[in-house]
């Protein structure tokens, strides 16, 4: 489901609108991350049952605040715009989350800097806030409001960082700001609200990372395991239409079958042999849903995607998201559509 309250389709070379307000509901984890704005990311799920999601979304001249529901665990793959800083921090989960090796829990602040990648595994509930802010705006705020330099401590930001008073507050006031525009998104026509609005938004970001203040970050997976996940991963995703084995990837990574099996169990919390066939039906999920029925043979996708049991792979399917392959086909003629950006 799509609103959008002052973002409307505008001509050609026209100025683009200073602001937007969009909501999404969604039963699908791909198409959740295409529907966030001006990011570069997939995801996938991992633990089987109907997909359930939600983004709310709010854009003001270069910021953006979001809101993200979901109840699946899912492996976010991220790629962190240029002269983009991004801080998240959880509402509600039901169990811990993995950030780039790091535990997550609600007095977690997820920090990501410019240009940076980062992989999430989410718990199986999960709602989470965040903002994303550019960085020459944020430098620049400092400079002439706040009369400080903070590149410095640009350099020194780490995901993540705990600190339970201000998670807190980044989560009071990111919560407050949303259900206030979410209410009453016709005040954002207002140009001088936009423009407090957006230098508190500033604000609040260089107090957070000027802060040095935090306790233990919680417990970290080892770095190398994460390296080892992350090639892994790599790997797959780049020969998804070949019949890759674990040995496959023990060769091509130069590590041993153990070492791979517990890389994955430490980082992700499951073993690279579900990890590669959910990559595969998450793969093929989404090309069925881009798909018309008409001229799509599931036999053909599924062969595609290294699935040549039919039974096996609709029962697999099936269990995973909650429909025969092909419903997800069928779905195409009345619910396909693009997310909008």
């Amino acid at each position: 489901m799509l609103h959008l309250y002052g973002s409307h389709a505008a001509p050609q070379h026209s100025a683009p609108h200073p602001y937007s307000v969009r909501h999404h509901t969604t039963h699908d984890a791909g198409e959740q991350a295409a529907y966030l704005h001006g990011w570069s990311q997939q995801y996938e799920q991992l633990t089987p049952g109907i997909f359930e999601g939600q983004v709310d979304e709010i854009c003001i001249s270069g910021s953006q605040l979001f809101a993200e529901k979901s109840n699946q665990t899912l492996q976010e793959s991220c790629c962190i715009e240029e002269n983009t800083l991004v801080i998240g921090v959880p509402v509600r989960l039901d169990n811990y989350g993995w950030c780039d090796g790091w535990q997550v829990d609600l007095n977690t602040l997820l920090l990501h800097k410019p240009g940076s990648e980062l992989l999430f595994r989410t718990p199986g509930q999960l709602e989470l806030l965040a903002v994303s802010v550019s960085q020459s705006d944020l430098l620049e705020h400092a400079r002439r409001v706040e009369q400080q330099e903070i590149a410095p401590h640009l350099e020194r930001v780490l995901s993540p960082r705990r600190n339970p008073q201000t998670a807190r507050q980044l989560r009071d006031f990111l919560g407050a700001v949303m259900a206030s525009l979410n209410a009453s998104p016709a005040m954002l026509a207002h140009a001088p609200l936009r423009k407090g609005l957006k230098e508190g938004i500033l604000g609040t970001v260089i107090s957070i990372i000027g802060n040095p203040e935090s306790v233990d970050p919680g417990p970290r997976t080892s770095v190398g395991r994460q390296q080892v996940v992350a090639r892994a991963i790599e790997y797959m995703r780049t020969r998804i239409d070949e019949p890759i084995s674990v040995s496959d990837l023990c060769t091509a990574l130069q590590v041993s079958r153990r070492t791979l099996q517990y890389c994955f169990e430490e980082v992700l919390q499951i073993n690279p042999v579900s990890y590669l066939k959910a990559l595969r039906l998450n793969g093929v999920r989404k090309e069925l849903r881009s798909s018309d029925p008409l001229r799509t043979a599931i036999q053909d996708v599924a062969a595609r995607w290294g699935f040549w049991h039919l039974s096996r792979f609709a029962q697999e399917y099936r269990q995973m998201f909650g429909e025969l392959p092909s419903e997800t086909l069928k779905g195409f003629i009345g619910h396909h559509r693009t997310p909008a950006h």
